[in-house]
């Protein structure tokens, strides 16, 4: 499906050329102490970071930057979120999607929903990009037998950071990303997406799997190519290389104001306009840290 892995590595990417190259380390241009990126993936198990030694890099800073604070009250990001994901009266799920489409991907959605018993039609107000956010976490559960939805590694960094006492600080607005997930393409299209997912769910998981492991690998290259196959400039152009240059302003001062470890999704890292190039020209040095490597104190 179009943009389907762009929205994975997102919902969540050179020229560097060797493996595990996830996770970095940011120093000089004048900062007192360093601070760390770590490109995460939405697919990925908590245990990849026993690879890193993480727990000891918490230690060695003092805020977790993250593309959305996810420590906020659920329901105050939820009710900031609503007006974005909900369709005008004239283009509600059945307006937009044939009786015959409607009820041949019903059948299909009570497969992969994500929470049991719940139903498309339940989601009759919703965008379509609403209902292909939350079952594709259900197709991949079910196809991806190690994935778990409950253990989301952006998540993880930030309970435990603030458990730990850090300071949390997102880049950005949940208006502004519901923006970005649900307004950017015309319902016409949220439309026709979420059909082609649900007549064939399967249809994707090759993809998805080379995405996965070419994460566990730490291979962003073999993560940037994956995306170019998709080829849809607008989409990247949106979701990610303008929010990677609105990042790049932030990200100085924050790291100022003291040291840091950046969770932003693994998409966002490579390429010409990536942050770690951004990062670089701004005068950073960027060094790669490898699994099993000794944390530097």
């Amino acid at each position: 499906m179009k943009k389907f892995i762009l929205f994975l590595a997102t919902v969540i990417l050179l020229g560097i050329n060797c493996k595990a190259q996830i996770f970095y380390k940011i120093s000089g241009n004048g900062l007192e102490k360093p601070s760390y990126i770590f490109g995460t993936h939405h697919l990925a198990p908590l245990s990849i970071l026993d690879q890193y030694n993480m727990d000891a890099y918490f230690d060695l800073v003092d805020q977790i930057v993250a593309e959305l604070d996810l420590t906020q009250d659920q329901m105050a990001i939820a009710m900031a979120m609503q007006p974005y994901m909900l369709a005008p009266a004239d283009s509600t799920l059945s307006k937009v999607i044939s009786p015959e489409d409607f009820a041949e991907i019903s059948e299909t959605f009570k497969q992969y929903s994500p929470i049991p018993g719940v139903e498309l039609s339940m989601f009759e107000p919703m965008k379509p990009a609403v209902v292909t956010t939350n079952v594709t976490v259900g197709i991949m559960a079910k196809l991806l037998p190690d994935f778990n939805p409950e253990q989301q590694l952006d998540t993880y960094f930030m309970i435990t950071g603030a458990d730990k006492d850090k300071e949390i600080i997102g880049l950005e607005t949940p208006e502004f990303q519901a923006e970005q997930l649900f307004n950017f393409t015309p319902i016409s299209q949220q439309a026709k997406d979420l059909v082609e997912l649900l007549k064939d769910p399967e249809k994707n998981i090759d993809k998805a799997k080379e995405l996965n492991e070419a994460y566990m690998a730490g291979d962003l290259n073999a993560i940037e190519a994956l995306k170019e196959d998709e080829d849809d400039d607008d989409f990247e152009q949106i979701l990610v290389v303008e929010r990677n240059r609105e990042w790049l302003k932030k990200l100085p001062g924050i790291m100022a104001d003291g040291p840091s470890l950046i969770v932003v999704g693994a998409l966002h890292l490579p390429g010409e306009e990536g942050v770690l190039t951004g990062l670089r020209t701004q005068g950073y040095t960027i060094t790669p840290i490898m699994p099993g490597q000794p944390v530097e104190h």
